[in-house]
């Protein structure tokens, strides 16, 4: 398969429009001067986003979809055959995570290990030299381990727990430089009450939306890159090794627990501040207690078994960090996690990751859960198997402030749900329902309506990549962005079912952008009950949603299916396939337009775009929507058709086409 890099994720967000070597293909073209566009970029006002207080705070990839949403399909499309390649390493996954969030960095899966084996090596014990470091720290200072014999512990297993340990002080390391600039007084508490509940004081200080910019991104992403390489390394051995030693060994260290047990055992686990923890074989219990304030570090390694992950603390699972790193890896069996708030890899000032290597799976929580992260990263990778992830609000793949979470599922017949039991963030849009803000949502932090300290927002991907999905949730979700966020969804293959009410499937509000990105031939439906979904955006926002191909099936309320609304850029594609569309407002305000939410101001003249392709097959339109038929093209409705205003941009077009741009690479490495 083909590798593409963490440096390739930055070339492609800081490269110009990607359509320089291709240029877009028809109809694009004639649809853009049907429709009167302002630029043949498509981008909304670009002076607004650049005179943003938070301009500096944008994510690299973020600025460039807002810059040419055009270009975006392609820009999204191999963003995901990146991730895709990387499926295989947790150790890639997050390099390139956190190469979305700007840091520059290339770190290898061994970087350091030869000089640190051979210390280990030659020490008398490699397991008491893995530790050392403990002991020079604050915390540790005076602690005197007492160890196993080599017979308790023998020695290929020793030496590879040793290595990780020892991989934890370049780790520690890295995360003490991190957050340096730090000021005293910030707790875990302290940001979940902030940046989870938004119970914020005024005049409060520290504040968490002006630490984001304090943190050292490439430091953070380092550590985590280290610890990642070294329980990489410690499943290979695991998996690899023909008759591991029968070992139950456990040690409380300055920095949490250590427990070992190979012995197949069906074990119950209550567990406060992991550390490192290794369990082989057996249907194994977990059960996470609150953390301590000073806990910064856990990893978990179980293989084999059916396994159940529960805790009902805030952040306690060892998948979850705060002011630190958390790695769960779950290698096979059908397993179960449980969880509450900050749950199933999510960071909060920090990196996490949840690796589940097959089986069917059941993934619970409430919010801030599933891949969520803000001023950090995180990823949750689950293989192939029948997946279901349920939650009510800021899950799945959610990018909050600073933050790139990813969800990355390889296969099965998945079902993705953020429901309304129980309710527990209504949404203004729509009080009896949650406010989702998830299935691959970036949002941001508004505080013109509070005291001006506004944050942009991050990235949120998920990228299933086969099988019969279900996609189910309310407001803001499915390709989603809010406040200077991005959020991308990309599924490939399948015959797949979406469904939510108000900004989604490809929706932006509020200079944001969001991506539905649906690669193959599958038969697919999608339902909207209200507005602002399926290509179509708010407020100087972007939304695309592209469907490459099969018989589907659309339903919407009102303002979408390639709507630009309030100088904002909508884009709808479906390829090849006998479609169906249905619209429940009257009149019919979708299908390819641009309109305004008042007249009479200065916003008069700025661009909005709403453009509609539908591009082979025979079509079924809406009788109320006469300006759509198959095979004919039309612009949008006008209220002031004479002035030929570009903020009100909008056409569709129904025909025999190819797609007038490509989502995949359009070249390929030359043969030897």
């Amino acid at each position: 398969m083909l590798r593409l890099s963490a440096a390739f994720l930055i070339a492609l967000a800081l490269g110009g429009r990607a359509g320089a070597q291709a240029p877009y293909q028809p109809p694009l073209p004639e649809l853009l001067q049907q429709a009167g566009a302002a630029t043949r970029s498509g981008a909304p006002d670009p002076a607004g986003l650049d005179a943003s207080p938070t301009r500096e705070q944008q994510l690299p990839f973020f600025r460039a979809v807002m810059a040419a949403p055009l270009d975006a399909p392609y820009r999204a499309g191999v963003l995901g055959d990146s991730f895709k390649a990387a499926a295989g390493s947790p150790h890639a996954l997050i390099g390139r995570a956190g190469a979305l969030t700007g840091a520059r960095l290339r770190r290898s899966i061994d970087f350091g290990m030869p000089a640190i084996e051979a210390r280990l090596r030659a020490a008398p014990d490699p397991l008491a030299a893995g530790l050392a470091w403990m002991a020079a720290t604050p915390s540790g200072a005076g602690w005197v381990p007492v160890l196993p014999d080599h017979a308790q512990l023998p020695g290929p297993l020793r030496l590879e727990l040793a290595r990780v340990l020892a991989a934890m002080a370049q780790s520690h390391a890295f995360l003490q430089r991190a957050f340096e600039r730090f000021p005293p007084g910030v707790t875990p508490q302290l940001l979940r009450r902030q940046a989870f509940e938004g119970r914020l004081g005024l005049f409060e200080t520290p504040d968490y939306r002006q630490l984001l910019s304090l943190v050292e991104r490439e430091a953070l992403l380092g550590g985590m890159l280290d610890l990642v390489g070294a329980i990489e390394r410690l499943q290979q051995f695991v998996k690899s090794e023909p008759a591991l030693p029968a070992v139950a060994w456990s040690l409380q260290t300055p920095f949490g627990w250590i427990v070992v047990d190979t012995t197949g055992s069906d074990n119950r686990h209550q567990l406060k501040d992991p550390l490192l923890v290794l369990d082989v074989g057996g249907d194994d219990v977990y059960e996470f207690l609150a953390p301590g304030d000073a806990h910064r570090m856990s990893m978990l390694l179980d293989h084999r078994g059916n396994d159940r992950y529960a805790t009902t603390a805030d952040g306690a699972d060892a998948s979850s960090a705060t002011l630190g790193y958390g790695i769960l890896w779950d290698t096979e069996g059908d397993d179960r996690y449980e969880g509450g708030v900050q749950a199933q890899a999510s960071a909060l000032f920090g990196a996490a990751l949840l690796v589940d290597g097959g089986g069917s799976n059941r993934f619970v929580a409430s919010s801030r859960s599933q891949a969520h992260a803000v001023g950090g990263i995180a990823v949750l990778a689950s293989g192939g198997g029948a997946d279901a992830f349920t939650a009510q609000t800021y899950s799945q793949a959610t990018g909050g402030p600073q933050g790139v979470a990813v969800l990355v599922d390889t296969g099965g017949d998945d079902r993705y749900t953020l429901d309304n039991t129980p309710l527990v963030r209504p949404s203004p849009q729509l009080p009896e329902r949650n406010t989702s803000m998830g299935q691959g949502a970036g949002y941001g932090g508004r505080g013109d309506f509070f005291d001006g300290r506004s944050v942009a927002g991050g990235i949120g991907l998920l990228l299933d990549l086969a099988g019969n999905d279900q996609y189910e949730a309310q407001v803001f979700a499915q390709g989603v962005g809010y406040y200077e966020g991005l959020g991308l969804l990309l599924d490939d293959g399948g015959n797949d079912r979406f469904e939510a009410a108000w900004y989604a499937m490809g929706a932006g509000a509020h200079y944001a952008a969001g991506i539905l990105l649906k690669r193959g031939g599958g038969n697919d439906v999608y339902r909207s009950s209200h507005e602002i979904a399926l290509g179509a955006a708010h407020d100087l926002s972007v939304g695309v949603f592209v469907d490459e191909g099969g018989d589907d099936d659309y339903a919407v309320g009102q303002l979408s299916l390639g709507v630009g609304h309030a100088n904002s850029t909508g884009l709808f594609v479906d390829g090849v396939g006998n479609d169906r569309y249905a619209v429940m407002s009257a009149p019919c305000r979708a299908l390819g337009g641009a309109y305004q939410h008042q007249w009479g101001n200065a916003r008069e003249t700025l661009p909005n775009l709403g453009l509609f392709m539908d591009l082979g097959g025979v079509d079924s339109y809406p009788a109320h929507c006469a300006h759509a038929a198959n095979d004919s093209r039309w612009s949008g409705p006008r209220v002031w058709p004479k002035l030929r205003l570009a903020s009100e941009a909008g056409a569709g077009i129904d025909g025999d086409w190819p797609l007038p741009f490509a989502l995949r690479l359009l070249t390929r490495p030359a043969s030897p």
